[in-house]
């Protein structure tokens, strides 16, 4: 073998080992630009915010104000108090007299208007009103989405926006979180697989607000149409 073919297979044997060695490697191939850098770390502080203000409250109520936009249906906007409590517990109550609670892995869902009640659980329904469970759970944000990152919002905003895709099966194609610099949730943007669009706002927030456990029972009342979804 000549000089020039043992030069040939010395380059070939530590491109070959320095690929090996990529996988494994805690550096990307690849380094970040600046400005996805930047951005990077604008998500992970926070991601840390929410995670670490959310993460030590027992319980939370709120006023709510739901705005929700369905392709070919006229816009529909409600009002309401939210209540949350450590662990998977939630209940929207209407001023209408609509009440939607969680109760760890059963939901109920009650149109007095109606007069019906439907009964879940919580792995068979998509709701706009779910990613308000997960504030007061253990749930890591990035375990149950596919991406996360900033999305384009106003730069004169006291919020930064987070822009959410949930893994596939959720029946949810993306979430928008306004975020304070504090780590506080002010709005919930949610789009359906359908187009759907579902907008929550919170105002009068009390944090560690701890509602009693029978707040988050439902007994249907005498009468009313029990559904149950299977």
């Amino acid at each position: 073998m000549g000089k020039r073919e043992k030069g040939k297979s010395k380059i070939v044997r530590l491109l070959v080992a320095a690929l090996l060695l990529f996988p494994i490697s805690p550096f990307p191939l690849f380094p970040l630009s600046p400005i996805a850098f930047a951005q990077r770390s604008d998500v992970d502080l926070l991601l840390q915010k929410i995670e670490s203000r959310y993460g030590r409250m027992r319980g939370l109520s709120a006023d709510f104000e739901q705005v929700v936009h369905a392709p070919g249906v006229r816009e529909r906007r409600e009002r309401g108090t939210l209540i949350l409590r450590r662990p998977r517990l939630m209940r929207w109550e209407y001023e209408s007299g609509k009440l939607f609670i969680v109760n760890n892995r059963e939901v109920w869902f009650y149109v007095p208007a109606d007069g019906e009640a439907t009964h879940a659980q919580v792995s068979e329904v998509a709701d706009a009103r779910f990613p308000f469970l997960f504030l007061l759970s253990d749930t890591n944000l990035r375990r149950i989405s596919r991406s996360i990152a900033l999305a384009v919002g106003d730069q004169q905003s006291d919020t930064r926006s987070l822009r959410i895709i949930p893994r596939n099966g959720s029946g949810i194609r993306e979430v928008i979180l306004d975020v304070f610099q504090d780590g506080r949730i002010s709005r919930v943007k949610m789009t359906d697989e359908s187009g759907a669009v579902s907008e929550i706002s919170l105002t009068n927030v009390r944090e560690n607000f701890v509602a009693p456990l029978n707040a988050f029972q439902f007994q249907p009342p005498a009468g009313v149409t029990v559904r149950t979804m299977r």
